[in-house]
């Protein structure tokens, strides 16, 4: 083994016992969860104001979400995670996704799921459901991206 390559490993190995022996405190983890919730919520909350009302029955292909329903699949996602979070027993429900395509209906329905969220965050709810959230809003974040691409429209994150 190269003499550089040991040197390496060895301050790979220096800087993880050093990490693992700081472990932040299971505030600062919810803390900077609620910063990544912030962050992709208002990505969202951002491309569901500026994508036009004609445009939210918008999707690339049949077999596929319309730019409305991912709006309202993301709400009926946040509303879902954070009452887990809260330690309320709930069931999944598409209620906001099967609902109203109205922009207007479902930017109303999507700011109040995310402030329901925020107030799970700041509570410093069970950070599993938390962490899913972000995992999951970054993930459909991800095709409303592509859908306003498609539109000719330039995401709030670009």
């Amino acid at each position: 083994m190269k003499l550089r390559n040991v040197v390496v490993a060895c301050a790979v190995l220096c800087f993880s016992m050093s990490a693992s022996a700081q472990q932040p405190a299971a505030g600062d983890l919810v803390k900077g969860l609620h910063h990544g919730f912030t962050e992709v919520s208002g990505w969202v909350t951002k491309a569901a104001e500026l994508v036009p009302a004609d445009r939210y029955s918008y999707r690339p292909v049949g077999t596929v979400r319309t730019f409305g329903q991912q709006i309202a699949h993301i709400a009926d996602a946040y509303n879902y995670y954070c009452a887990t979070a809260a330690g309320r027993k709930v069931e999944w429900s598409d209620a906001t996704e099967k609902g109203s395509t109205d922009k207007a209906a479902l930017l109303q329905k999507l700011k109040q799921s995310t402030d329901g969220c925020s107030a799970a965050y700041v509570a410093k709810g069970l950070a599993a459901p938390l962490m899913a959230n972000i995992a999951h809003a970054n993930l459909h974040y991800g095709n409303v991206i592509t859908y306003m691409r498609m539109l000719g429209l330039v995401p709030p994150s670009s």
